[in-house]
């Protein structure tokens, strides 16, 4: 249900979708739990090796409304790298209706894709790492350092 429905059942009648659901706030805000979620359930260690060589993910605006089934279901999650690979920008598509919306059985809807804290988990322990700590990156900074001597 989206906030302006559930403040509309719950006896604000005046409530205002564009006030209410249309701030691009509401999955980023879930998905910024999500990502504090996963980082609790990191080991220490894997953590420490996160903060020293990991791609940071950074949850931003939600994209969207995407208020039609194809483009709900057609667009992902965007995961994008900034120039220097030290974060990656997150992305969640959302879905938005105001009750008074045209088609009846999607009035008042509020849908995000969500980033699941394990793929949080996963990205510390693996994903994160690609970039400055994996056996591809040492592979090429032997062979940078052989070229030099």
């Amino acid at each position: 249900m989206s906030t302006q429905q559930l403040q509309q059942h719950s006896g604000h009648p005046d409530a205002v979708f564009d006030k209410t659901d249309n701030d691009k706030l509401h999955c980023q805000k879930i998905n910024k739990a999500s990502l504090a979620l996963g980082i609790s359930m990191a080991s220490s260690e894997a953590m420490a090796r996160y903060n020293k060589l990991g791609k940071k993910l950074v949850i931003g605006l939600d994209e969207g409304p995407y208020n039609a089934g194809p483009l709900w279901l057609c667009n992902y999650m965007k995961y994008t790298d900034n120039s220097d690979k030290t974060e990656t920008l997150v992305n969640a598509p959302y879905m938005a209706t105001p009750t008074d919306y045209w088609e009846p059985q999607v009035q008042g809807f509020h849908y995000c894709k969500v980033l699941s804290p394990y793929k949080v988990v996963e990205w510390i322990y693996v994903d994160s790492l690609f970039d400055r700590d994996s056996r591809a990156h040492h592979s090429s900074q032997a062979a940078s350092e052989e070229l030099i001597q």
